[in-house]
């Protein structure tokens, strides 16, 4: 088994006032995650707009604080959870049964060489 990210990809809905559709497509999310409970490892977290992000870079070596996510994107994150599964295979699978906009997946990294370092990226 490994261990996999699904982030969940939102696509700028308002949920705080939702049409009757988007109501549907919540109560559609809230049963995908009923009906996939064994797999979860950790539940995650719905995270707030946008809007309400702060970025920090580090622009010549000095950290800079912005207000903004400050990426050119037009969706972004709205959430994430880790699943326990058996392959990417697996993974990919359960993803497309995501009843929302969109999410991208990503294997955890789990193993790590003497050097502290992902084990994958230091046979590389």
């Amino acid at each position: 088994m490994a261990k996999y990210a699904f982030l969940f990809i939102d696509d700028g809905v308002d949920y705080q006032n939702p049409t009757p559709e988007q109501q549907a497509v919540y109560g559609q999310i809230f049963k995908w995650f009923e009906t996939n409970a064994s797999k979860i490892v950790d539940g995650g977290a719905e995270l707030q707009p946008t809007r309400t992000a702060t970025t920090i870079r580090h622009p010549n070596g000095k950290a800079t604080v912005m207000d903004g996510p400050f990426i050119e994107a037009k969706e972004s994150v709205g959430g994430y959870t880790i699943f326990d599964l058996p392959d990417r295979d697996a993974a990919i699978a359960l993803a497309k049964t995501w009843p929302g906009h969109g999410v991208e997946v990503r294997a955890l990294v789990e193993q790590r060489d003497e050097h502290d370092l992902p084990a994958d990226l230091a046979r590389r």
